[in-house]
């Protein structure tokens, strides 16, 4: 045994060593961290993209002071153009504060396109710019016979002339005027105030909530079904004005009552009442009614208003992952490979002019790859929805959202939802029933998108086959725009591919319109919660594609896809026959027989190209492109029935037509309204049966939806399923595929092709792989917070 001396010993020894330790092991850390400190300073992570900018991501954004032929009008030319139009005493225009119903106004002012033919001596020949000039709207309510004036106002940005719309008629009747802030707001004021003169004590009563010191049980009537003249029988301007309970969001909170406002006269007046299932003339009938039938009336209690309400877009719910982790996201490492001049874009091999249209939305101009014209114009003509429904604000409720100014409607793109948060976001600017300019910010996004998919690929693994690999990713540039017409959301992009193919796609989501269930909405709704239906409907879409394949000299022809019947030469059989696919074509050389009518007895290709030996590729073909519509939707309502005549263009899912400076657009401002003699019939660009061989062509391409709502569109819609698109695809107008070209490509294959046991090549033509950078910071939290109106209302009186 040690004595406790030499146990002392050991024990500080001991001490000595773990403290050693320890000091070495901290001596040791510090020392990594030093190191992991000093390579960090040596490789600091960068911003993507944060890199000097070489021939890409070059952003200019600013409104240029000499506009392209093809940039809506600036704040500059609207200042313009207003003092000129104010200036004219003839007009006796008043100011938007003294706007009535009955003055004379600048309603909206938009770009006043050129001809074509002198657009594309200036562009392409380098002749004398043509002057832009601007189209206005004016209602003339002063007048003895009150009407529409359109007018064209030039040059600017400092007119000295105007004359009429060659485009339309001189005068316009009165009662197809579109939806106007005066008359909204004061149709809405007198039927509020007296339904509740006559009402207010009922609606407590049975609806829970009051029209005027609500507190926060507010009724309100807003939502409106427009009547032409072809459902009321008569040449007479009324709307169908719903009651709603105010609540997020309230048109999911509709109630059994709507009242019928003739809007024509001195004065509006309500002219029928809907109530409990039924019409009545006067709201004392309504009111009598109620009084002898309390006791079987269903009441209506107002909702709990809180974030599990159904009709709110509030999270709820176990969430899937929690705590939260973030979403993918998407980087550009080398920063944005696309420029931006104003409104000019370059990208890749593509090219192209964009602005936004008040009335038609999103508009493309002088489209170009590799530096060739593919398309002059590529843009939304109209959005239309048709209701069905047994009460009348449903079966009445057919809409064209041009009246209701669909290019107004988009604004408020968010960053990191509706567009990834490092797209380059532009504003739109407008004139409508202004004095002036003013802009609506983060109206489009435009943005590169790595698909998640290749564009082409092929893995030859097998020996004896041929062993390589070679594949490239899909990227695409989208120009989005998203507009809100009210209740429903319509996501539009435009696709650039880098073979040369263009995609246009439509994804509606938003809210369903709903309506009061009862048991005779079963044959239009399902009943989807209590009180609760959203009636069947059809969407539908069209856009104005001029294609220019080679120049303005085009044909259009069907490669209609067939089957025969032959002698089977190859067997024994000498009775065999052999049945097979083959295909022809159709040159179609009238206006009427390019109507295209889907059929799935005769599949087609839809073909638009040039027909002469310089225009053929090197196999001896013509150089095409090929429309490929893949969100087709038959119209089933009949011809000439209701307001159809106002949609004549969803006929037919593609129309060919020859170009005309006086056929600028398949709808009108007036739409619907004017159903019983359309201002824009789009059928009668077909009717005249204009020859189309060899002529500068235009594709008028519809698509659409039908929509039944279920259960699961509340509380909004989801866009799966609701996914529209039609395509322009090169169709033997390269010799190959011009994508073959890029760099952004992987090729694997053996270092020696001979042997079976061989290592192998990797080919990614120079692009890096390594990527150390971090996404810059999405700011947009504090900027709506230091701006709410960039997504939110602060003025107030406006209905836009």
């Amino acid at each position: 045994m040690t004595d406790p001396k030499s146990r002392r010993s050991l024990g500080r020894w001991r001490l000595a060593a773990i403290i050693l330790a320890i000091v070495s092991l901290v001596l040791f850390i510090c020392l990594i961290a030093i190191l992991v400190t000093t390579h960090t300073r040596k490789k600091k992570i960068t911003t993507c993209g944060s890199k000097e900018k070489g021939q890409y991501g070059h952003i200019d954004l600013k409104e240029s002071d000499n506009p392209s032929v093809f940039h809506h009008l600036t704040s500059k030319e609207i200042e313009g153009l207003m003092k000129y139009l104010y200036s004219k005493k003839i007009l006796n225009l008043v100011k938007a504060a003294d706007m009535k119903v009955n003055t004379s106004y600048v309603f909206l002012s938009e770009l006043f396109l050129p001809s074509k033919s002198s657009v594309l001596d200036y562009l392409d020949k380098k002749g004398t710019q043509p002057p832009r000039e601007a189209r206005v709207v004016m209602l003339r309510g002063d007048k003895q016979t009150p009407d529409i004036e359109e007018i064209i106002v030039g040059p600017l940005p400092n007119p000295t002339k105007h004359r009429p719309n060659p485009n339309r008629k001189q005068s316009i009747p009165f009662i197809y005027r579109p939806v106007t802030g005066p008359e909204h707001v004061g149709s809405i004021e007198m039927a509020t105030v007296q339904v509740d003169q006559v009402l207010g004590t009922m609606f407590e009563e049975i609806y829970d909530g009051k029209l005027f010191n609500c507190n926060s049980k507010c009724l309100m009537i807003r939502y409106i079904t427009p009547v032409s003249s072809v459902q009321s029988g008569e040449k007479r301007r009324k709307t169908w004005y719903w009651l709603s309970q105010f609540a997020e969001y309230f048109i999911l909170h509709p109630l059994d009552f709507s009242v019928l406002v003739d809007l024509d006269g001195p004065n509006y007046t309500i002219e029928q009442v809907w109530f409990n299932g039924k019409l009545y003339k006067t709201l004392t009938d309504v009111l009598d009614y109620y009084e002898a039938n309390k006791g079987s009336i269903l009441k209506v209690k107002f909702p709990d208003v809180n974030k599990d309400l159904f009709s709110t877009m509030n999270q709820r719910g176990t969430p899937p992952i929690s705590p939260p982790l973030r979403n993918p996201v998407q980087v550009s490492p080398d920063g944005k490979r696309y420029n931006v001049k104003d409104r000019h874009v370059e990208y890749m091999s593509w090219q192209f002019d964009f602005g936004m249209s008040p009335i038609r939305g999103p508009q493309l101009f002088d489209l170009r790859f590799k530096n060739e014209r593919i398309a002059y114009e590529l843009s939304l003509q109209e959005l239309s929805v048709f209701y069905a429904g047994y009460k009348p604000m449903q079966a009445l409720a057919n809409y064209l959202d041009g009246v209701g100014l669909i290019g107004i409607q988009a604004k408020g793109l968010v960053p990191g939802v509706d567009c990834p948060q490092d797209a380059t976001y532009f504003s739109s600017t407008f004139q409508v029933e202004s004095d002036g300019p003013f802009s609506f910010e983060n109206a489009f996004c435009l943005f590169e998108y790595n698909m998640g998919m290749p564009l082409r690929r092929h893995h030859s693994y097998s020996f004896s086959y041929g062993r390589f690999y070679e594949g490239m990713e899909s990227t695409v540039l989208i120009l989005r725009t998203i507009a809100v017409i009210i209740n429903y959301d319509y996501v539009i992009d435009f696709m650039f591919y880098p073979n040369g193919a263009m995609q246009v796609k439509v994804v509606s989501t938003g809210y369903v319109l709903g309506t009061f269930y009862t048991d005779n909405e079963s044959r239009y709704s399902f009943k989807l919660h209590e009180n609760f239906a959203a009636n069947i409907h059809q969407h539908l879409f069209n856009f104005k594609v001029d294609l220019d394949i080679q120049g303005t000299s085009n044909r259009f022809a069907t490669a209609n896809i067939e089957t025969e019947s032959i002698r089977n030469k190859f067997s024994k059989d000498s009775n065999a026959r052999l049945i097979q696919h083959k295909f022809s074509t159709s040159l179609k050389r009238t206006e009427k027989d390019a109507a295209y009518k889907f059929d799935f007895e005769t599949p087609k290709y839809l073909l638009v190209y040039k027909e002469d030996d310089k225009s053929r590729n090197d196999y001896r073909k013509s150089k095409s492109y090929r429309i490929l519509n893949n969100g087709m939707s038959k119209l089933i309502l009949p011809e000439g029935k209701g307001n159809e005549p106002s949609i004549s263009w969803a006929r037919n899912q593609v129309a060919i037509t020859k170009y005309k400076d006086s056929e600028p657009t398949s709808s009108s401002l007036y739409s619907i309204l004017d159903s019983e003699d359309p201002i824009v019939h789009f059928q009668n660009f077909i009717d005249d049966n204009e020859p189309i061989v060899d002529e500068d062509l235009v594709a008028w391409v519809t698509m659409g939806i039908h929509h039944i709502p279920h259960t699961e569109d509340l509380p909004v819609t989801p866009t799966p399923g609701m996914e529209l698109s039609f395509y322009l695809l090169p169709y033997n107008y390269f010799d190959e595929d011009p994508a073959i070209s890029s760099l952004n490509a992987v090729r694997i294959e053996p270092k020696d092709n001979t042997k079976l046991k061989t290592s192998i090549n990797i080919n990614r033509y120079g692009v890096k792989q390594s990527m150390q950078c971090v996404p810059e910071k999405n700011k947009y939290d504090e900027e709506i917070t230091e701006n709410p109106s960039l997504i939110i209302d602060t003025e107030g009186g406006t209905f836009l």
